[in-house]
């Protein structure tokens, strides 16, 4: 009963993301601090637009706070300092109109040891370490980002990632590990954060090549409502599920696969006046150019690709990056001692 009270306290003080916590008692915090590898004090990180210092303990908290295990620690630590990395943004992935979540990427053999979900509903999968190493994410954003409750979130609908989202990549996979699309060694394992929105379903079960597939995911990329068709700042992550992988991979390498969706992922710019998705008076920055093509991204380097899924079904997805938060933080974890 004890617990229960002090679950209920967490909620009265506002630490929690709406659903229940594991209250950060001291010897829980002490014992994930010593996992992590943090000193209590030690300073991890500063929002410096908001003056705040993220110390070992606030972190130490969060994970707790989430559910996570101590045997999570060196999975937890490098996580931390992506999210702290200062181009990340936290702050604006917590206040900005497009409701983003934090997504965190686990990619090589940490995916095993640890025992990530990569297979069945790998982008909701109810598995532990997916869902607290996803939901410590999300905490870091809701309790540092928010400046200690001075900012106030303004998402407009926002997406159920907020609460959690975390997808591992197959431990084996066919193209380089989703890590070294940035620039990481294909040998280490690695976790990496960025504010996306919700994914987005691709459905294609009668594709017989991987041509078929690639055409199907470009149209997705390049529908009406794609944030990024004016900035052209954000990105978008391919999830390829291992059915439609096994067609693409017959035909295409990583990089020919990037290239074939940037080429086909446009709509006349005419078009997308037309609909009101470009400013009629557009800023010189931003390049429209009535008559022509455009496309949602500036260059094909912002497209990445994560192999992730069951086999058994043709579908894969499309998880949009967020136009103002163009920044990938990525961090080798250090290998089990």
């Amino acid at each position: 009963m004890e617990v229960y009270q002090d679950i209920e306290r967490c909620f009265e003080a506002g630490w929690s993301d709406g659903l229940p916590v594991i209250p950060p008692y001291g010897s829980l915090v002490d014992a994930m601090l010593q996992a992590c590898g943090w000193s209590a004090t030690e300073v991890v990180g500063k929002i410096e637009k908001q003056h705040i210092e993220v110390r070992g303990e606030h972190l130490a908290a969060a994970a707790v706070m989430a559910g996570c295990k101590p045997e999570y620690g060196r999975c937890l630590r490098a996580l931390g300092q992506a999210l702290l990395d200062p181009p990340l943004n936290l702050s604006g992935s917590e206040v900005t109109t497009g409701g983003v979540s934090l997504t965190v990427f686990a990619s090589g053999s940490i995916v095993e040891e640890l025992g990530f979900e990569h297979e069945a509903n790998a982008l909701g999968a109810n598995n532990r370490v997916n869902a607290t190493i996803g939901r410590f994410a999300q905490l870091v954003r809701l309790f540092c980002g928010r400046a200690g409750g001075v900012l106030q979130a303004h998402g407009t609908l926002g997406h159920p990632g907020r609460l959690s989202f975390c997808i591992a990549e197959h431990p084996r996979t066919h193209w380089p590990s989703f890590h070294t699309q940035f620039d990481l060694s294909g040998q280490s394992s690695a976790v990496a954060v960025m504010s996306t929105e919700g994914p987005i379903s691709v459905n294609n079960h009668y594709a017989a090549t991987g041509e078929q597939v690639l055409r199907t995911i470009a149209d997705t990329i390049a529908h009406f409502g794609s944030t990024s068709f004016y900035y052209r700042s954000g990105g978008y992550v391919v999830a390829l599920a291992p059915d439609h992988m096994d067609l693409v991979r017959k035909s295409f390498n990583r990089d020919e696969a990037r290239r074939f969706i940037y080429e086909r992922a446009v709509r006349p710019t005419n078009d997308l006046i037309e609909v009101g998705r470009i400013a009629r008076d557009p800023a010189p920055m931003w390049e429209v150019r009535p008559g022509e093509p455009r496309r949602p991204m500036h260059s094909e380097s912002q497209l990445s690709f994560i192999e992730t899924g069951k086999e058994g079904g043709k579908f894969s997805a499309v998880i949009p990056r967020w136009a103002g938060g163009i920044h990938v933080a990525t961090k080798a974890i250090a290998p089990a001692q």
